[in-house]
């Protein structure tokens, strides 16, 4: 007769004999230190969720590092007070972080391994893969864009959406950098502040805020209310009308709905003359060669003096030329149209025309 001896236990990961403590105390799970660590890092990576992929955002930081280093260098001309200098110091500190993380990920989505990151960095690769892994970059870029109140950039491999509805070879310099709304915004209010000659502290006084809010509001660093545009614009002798689709789309507001043809045609005007004063007034043979000769220099003195409404194509152009993005001005436009075809006679009371009115056939 035979007795069946105990088999020795076997560990969970190498699956070699495990002997267990004679004495007092906890059970052993695993034959070694090393095959314990090595069943924790897999049910680490068992719970890491599975995070898109986001590709190139390099640039894009880049580009945002540069506009608060120029914002800084503008502060020390104006000789601003100490806070708001350390405040845009701090906050270029900030958007290096993030672009360094932004960085490493744009080098992994090319292909590049932890070790050739980590030689680049200065640092261990397990220190390089903990610092900048996938899911710790994806939640660094959306903190980041909540405090922006911006949508995080997600890469979609192919153009942006504003230029989807733009026409073809209308979109000017493809090397142009192209600027959001809440930047747009703050330049119109900027290009209005010099004119006015008023300076920050006196702006501050007339608002009764404080001038390093005024010049973050300026700068782009804040976005005002419609109450703060609407008196910033009376304040510097401007019409608040020029600058409503740049708010809106700052806000991410959509347009309004139909109303009275006059109306439309104004608020067309005015929308295309804000962003005229966010482009820094460039002059019509400048819009003509940013167009492509889309819009001729004639038509752009004329669409932005009152006088034409143009054909989209050409309007959308324009958009292009200053900057701006045609998807938040084809509601103004189609209004426009909208009210042209309801009514009988799209001529001023001086005998203008907004819109040019086919000829009769004799």
């Amino acid at each position: 007769m035979t007795t069946d001896l105990p088999q020795p236990e076997r560990c969970p990961v190498c699956e070699g004999p495990m002997e267990q403590n004679t004495g007092a105390g906890r059970r052993r799970s695993y034959c070694s230190t090393a095959c314990r660590r090595r069943a924790q890092r897999n049910r680490q990576a068992r719970k890491v969720p599975v995070v898109a992929v986001q590709g190139p955002l390099g640039g894009a930081v880049a580009a945002e590092v540069r506009r608060l280093a120029q914002q800084l260098l503008d502060s020390e001309m104006r000789q601003e007070e100490l806070g708001t200098l350390l405040e845009r110091a701090e906050a270029i500190r900030r958007e290096l972080d993030i672009y360094t993380a932004a960085a490493v990920q744009d080098a992994r989505h090319r292909g590049e391994k932890w070790e050739s990151v980590a030689r680049a960095a200065h640092v261990a690769a397990e220190t390089a893969r903990a610092r900048w892994g996938p899911e710790r970059v994806a939640r660094m870029m959306d903190l980041h864009a909540n405090e922006k109140r911006a949508a995080p950039a997600r890469w979609r491999g192919s153009q942006p959406a504003w230029l989807v509805d733009a026409p073809e070879d209308t979109v000017g310099d493809p090397s142009a950098e192209v600027v959001s709304p809440a930047s747009q915004l703050a330049s119109a209010l900027t290009q209005l502040q010099g004119a006015s000659g008023l300076t920050i502290r006196e702006v501050a006084d007339s608002t009764m805020l404080s001038p390093s809010f005024i010049s973050r509001v300026l700068s782009g660093d804040r976005l005002p209310t419609w109450d703060l545009t609407c008196s910033l614009a009376v304040l510097f002798g401007a019409d608040p009308a020029e600058l409503r689709v740049l708010f809106e789309a700052a806000h991410g507001m959509t347009a309004h709905g139909r109303q009275p043809v006059a109306a439309a045609i104004a608020q067309l005007h005015a929308a295309v003359r804000g962003l005229y004063r966010a482009a820094k007034s460039p002059s019509a043979e400048r819009i003509e060669r940013l167009s492509s000769k889309t819009v001729s220099a004639l038509e752009a003195r004329r669409v932005l003096a009152g006088i034409d409404v143009p054909e989209w194509e050409v309007l959308a152009a324009l958009v292009c030329a200053l900057g701006g993005r045609p998807i938040d001005f084809k509601p103004l436009w189609e209004a426009v149209h909208y009210t042209f075809l309801m009514c009988d006679d799209p001529r001023r009371p001086e005998g203008t025309a907004h819109i040019p009115v086919p000829e009769e056939e004799p």
